[in-house]
């Protein structure tokens, strides 16, 4: 049972700790990635059964999964041509109990913060928009 930590594939240099920062809550900024990250809590899972659990596709799956590895989030094993996901660190689990409480306090003021939805709905628009040559 052999536990593989990705490296870096590269470091960009000078970023200051806020951006680190908000770069590390950022793979948290997807529901898809914390569910999963919620599935694999207690238990390591599969891709498969990942795919089962979420209901989404296996690219998205792999992709969000992709994330959290590189994130340090979660981390792999190897079994035959399976690769199993667990969480990478215990303080994960208290830092979701940390937020899940917060939320709890603070849901009002969460859902009627508009400010950041708008943000997303734009960045996903300038995406989706064809380019013209």
């Amino acid at each position: 049972m052999r536990s593989t930590l990705m490296p870096a594939p590269f470091v960009l240099p000078n970023l200051s700790d806020e951006v680190l920062t908000a770069k590390f809550f950022r793979a948290l900024g997807d529901p898809t990635r914390l569910r999963i990250l919620q599935l694999v809590l207690d238990e390591e899972k599969n891709v498969t059964q990942l795919v089962q659990l979420t209901g989404s596709p296996q690219g998205r799956v792999s992709s969000h999964l992709a994330c959290l590895r590189w994130c340090g989030y979660v981390t792999t094993r190897r079994e035959g041509r399976r690769v199993y996901y667990r969480v990478a660190d215990p303080r994960v689990r208290e830092l979701l109990a940390v937020v899940a409480s917060l939320v709890r306090d603070h849901t009002d003021r969460i859902r009627s913060c508009t400010l950041i939805d708008r943000r997303a709905r734009r960045t996903r628009t300038r995406r989706q928009r064809p380019r013209t040559v």
